[in-house]
C-alpha cells in the first residue's frame, strides 16, 4: 500500500506556520501525516544545516512513521534557535531517506519596541541589545495583549514583525488594534449578604468603583473612577470577599460570581453571596518549627482575625531572617459540638511549615548596559554569602526603584535559582533601562510669584564612561526654560532681571548608594542659595518619605489556606499598619509638595 503521496517526494516547510502558532501546523499536518499500515523502513535520516543536540525519534532500521516526523519537527522548535525546518523525504529500493533541511536563526539584536499607532501605556520589559527572535517576538505580543486584557480591552489583538535596522539589529514592531475598553460601571450583591454592603465593597481592591468629586442631588452624578473589567480581577476580588467571611467568622460563606452583563463600553457585576451561620471560637492554637510546643489560646468567641495573623506574620518574619525560601500556613476549623438550637461553635489550628535554608549565591544583573554592576550592587543590602532573607531583598529593590535609572523592578523581574545540594541560591535581577532622554513641562499650584516659575526642560543621560562620584551616566545634563514672577519669598530669587531664564545644568539623581553624594545640581546661571536649598530638600525627601511609609510596603501579605469540611479556601493576613498612619501619610504629602 503506498504512503500519502503528498508526503513522498516533496519538500514541507514549517517555518512560519509553525513559529506562529502550534495549532495552525497540527491541522495542516494531521491529515498529511496520518500513519499507513505496512511502511518501508528508513534507509537513513540526515540532517542539514545545523547540528541537533536531541535524539531524533525517527532513526535509520525503523518503520517509516509520519506521526514520528512530526514528533521530531515538535522537538526540534522547541529547542528554539531556528528560523525554519524542512523534511525531505525519497523512496528509493531500500527504503526512504529522510533529510531535515534547518534554517538557523539568526543572531539580531534589539534595539527598540516600537507600539503603534499609540503605546496605550505599554512598556514591555525588553532591554536594547539583548536577543531577539521572531518566537521571542511573538512572546513579546502576547505580553502586550495580557496586559492590555487586564486593562479592560478584551478584544484587544497584538500583530508583530522585525523591522530591520542593520544587518544584525532589528526593531520589534507591534501593531496594537485594542477595541472599546470596558470598565465595572456597578457591582450588585445578591442572595444573603449577612454583612453591610458598605463593608463588602470596602474588600474590593480590583473593581472598587472610587467617587472622587462628590455628586449633586438631581443635579450631577459626581466624579467617579471605573475600574477596568476583566476575568481575573473578578477572580481575585471574589477571593477577597471569601477572606472577608472568614475573618469574621463565617466559616461556611459562599461567595461566586452570579452573572456579568457587558452592555458597550459598561459592564455590570452580580455577586451572589452566602454568608452562612456566624461561629464561635471556642480555642485556637499555633504550632511550626519556632515553636516548641503547641501554644492553645482561649477564644472569647470572635474570630480572633488580629491575634492569629500576628503570629503567623511573625513566624514569616522569623523564616525569612534564617533563609528559608519555602515557608506556607495552613488553618484546620474542626466543628465543636454545642448543643441543638445554640450557634455553631469552632476550634482552629494554625500550621506553619518551613522548607530548606539558603545562603545568598551569585546575585547577577542583567540589563543594566549603561550602568556598572558596581552602581547597581551599592543600592541592595545583601550580599553574596549572607542569609537569603527576602525582606532584605525587597527593601533592596525598593532602594533599586528609588534611583528612577530603570523601569520598575517587580516580582516578575526577580528569579531566585535554589540549589538544594549546596544551600545556595542564586539570584537574577532582569532590568530595563528608562529612555536615556527626557522632556518635561511643569508649573506651580497656586500664583507662579508664590509657588515657584513655570519651566520646560529637555534632558539626556550622559554616555557611561568613568566609576564612582565620576561615572556620567549617573548624571543627566538638562536645558531649561523657566518662566517666572517677582517671588514673595526673595530669599529664593534666582540672580535674573528678565522674566526668562534659560539654565543648564547638570544633575545627579539621589540614588541611596550613594546617599549624600547624589541628588544634586550643578548650575552656573543658579545662585548659591537655591542650589543649597535643593539639595537639602532632595535629601530630606528621599531620606524620610521611606521611613515615614515603614515595613508595610516591604511585607506581602500571607495566603493562609484554611481547610472546612466543605473545601478548603484562602485567608488572607495583611500586615498591620504603621503607629501614626494618617500622621504619616500627611506628613510624606507634605514632603512630597515642598519638594516639587
Amino acid at each position: 500500500m503506498p504512503r500519502n503521496p503528498w508526503f513522498t517526494g516533496r519538500q514541507f516547510s514549517f517555518g512560519a506556520a509553525f513559529a506562529n502558532s502550534l495549532r495552525s501546523l497540527t491541522l495542516l499536518s494531521l491529515p498529511l501525516l496520518s500513519p499507513v499500515l505496512g511502511s518501508p523502513l528508513v534507509k537513513s535520516v540526515v540532517v542539514v544545516g545545523a547540528s541537533v543536540p536531541v535524539n531524533l525519534g525517527t532513526q535509520a532500521g525503523q518503520p517509516y512513521d509520519d506521526r514520528a516526523i512530526e514528533k521530531d519537527v515538535r522537538t526540534l522548535w522547541s529547542k528554539g534557535g531556528f528560523a525554519d525546518i524542512l523534511v525531505e523525504t525519497t523512496e528509493e529500493t531500500e527504503g526512504t531517506t529522510v533529510v531535515f533541511h534547518i534554517t538557523p536563526e539568526p543572531n539580531l539584536r534589539l534595539r527598540y519596541v516600537r507600539i503603534e499607532p499609540s503605546s496605550f501605556g505599554l512598556h514591555p520589559k525588553v532591554t536594547e541589545g539583548t536577543p531577539v527572535s521572531r518566537l521571542r517576538a511573538h512572546e513579546i505580543a502576547i505580553e502586550a495583549r495580557k496586559r492590555l486584557k487586564a486593562e479592560g480591552y478584551l478584544n484587544a489583538q497584538v500583530d508583530y514583525d522585525l523591522v530591520p535596522v542593520s544587518k544584525y539589529v532589528v526593531d520589534v514592531r507591534l501593531t496594537v488594534r485594542e477595541g472599546d475598553a470596558v470598565d465595572v460601571r456597578a457591582v450588585a450583591f445578591v442572595g444573603d449578604p449577612g454583612l453591610d454592603v458598605k463593608e463588602l465593597r470596602g474588600a474590593l481592591r480590583n473593581t472598587r468603583i472610587r467617587r472622587v468629586v462628590p455628586g449633586i442631588p438631581g443635579l450631577w452624578a459626581g466624579w467617579r473612577m471605573l475600574p477596568a473589567y476583566n476575568a481575573d480581577a473578578i477572580d481575585a476580588d471574589l477571593n477577597r470577599l471569601r477572606s472577608l467571611y472568614l475573618s469574621k467568622g463565617y466559616f461556611d460563606a459562599r461567595v461566586r460570581l452570579a452573572g456579568t452583563e457587558i452592555q458597550g463600553k459598561s459592564a455590570f457585576v452580580k455577586l451572589d453571596v452566602q454568608s452562612g451561620a456566624r461561629y464561635r471560637v471556642r480555642e485556637w492554637a499555633a504550632s511550626g518549627p519556632g515553636i516548641a510546643n503547641a501554644q492553645v489560646h482561649p477564644g472569647d468567641g470572635v474570630m480572633p482575625m488580629s491575634a492569629l495573623c500576628s503570629c503567623l506574620l511573625a513566624g514569616r518574619r522569623d523564616a525569612e531572617r534564617r533563609g528559608i525560601l519555602d515557608f506556607s500556613a495552613k488553618l484546620a476549623m474542626q466543628r465543636v459540638d454545642a448543643g441543638s438550637g445554640a450557634s455553631p461553635v469552632a476550634d482552629l489550628t494554625a500550621t506553619m511549615a518551613e522548607g530548606q535554608p539558603y545562603h545568598v549565591g551569585r546575585i547577577e544583573f542583567t540589563g543594566n548596559r549603561h550602568f556598572r554592576d558596581a552602581t547597581v550592587r551599592r543600592n541592595f543590602l545583601l550580599d553574596e554569602g549572607d542569609w537569603l532573607d527576602r525582606r532584605l531583598l525587597r527593601k533592596s529593590i525598593a532602594r533599586l526603584n528609588q534611583t528612577m535609572q530603570f523601569e520598575p523592578v517587580d516580582v516578575g523581574s526577580i528569579g531566585i535559582h535554589p540549589h538544594t545540594k549546596t544551600g545556595d541560591a542564586d539570584v537574577d535581577i532582569r532590568l530595563t533601562e528608562r529612555n536615556r532622554r527626557a522632556w518635561s513641562i511643569s508649573g506651580p499650584i497656586g500664583p507662579v510669584s508664590f509657588a515657584g516659575p513655570l519651566q520646560a526642560s529637555l534632558s539626556s543621560r550622559l554616555p557611561p564612561w568613568g566609576r564612582g562620584l565620576f561615572e556620567l551616566s549617573t548624571y543627566a545634563a538638562s536645558v531649561t526654560l523657566l518662566a517666572f514672577a517677582h517671588p514673595l519669598l526673595p530669599f529664593l530669587s534666582l540672580t535674573s532681571k528678565s522674566p526668562w531664564l534659560p539654565i543648564l545644568a547638570l544633575e545627579r539623581p539621589f540614588t541611596p548608594g550613594e546617599g549624600w553624594r547624589s541628588g544634586f545640581v550643578l548650575a552656573p546661571q543658579m545662585a548659591w542659595r537655591p542650589l543649597t536649598l535643593s539639595y537639602a530638600t532632595s535629601q530630606l525627601q528621599h531620606r524620610l518619605l521611606p521611613t515615614l511609609a515603614g515595613d508595610r510596603g516591604l511585607e506581602p501579605e500571607l495566603p493562609v489556606t484554611m481547610e472546612r469540611p466543605q473545601g478548603d479556601t484562602m485567608l488572607f493576613c495583611e500586615p498591620p499598619k504603621p503607629r501614626f498612619a494618617k500622621l504619616r501619610v500627611t506628613v510624606a504629602m507634605l514632603i512630597q509638595f515642598l519638594g516639587r
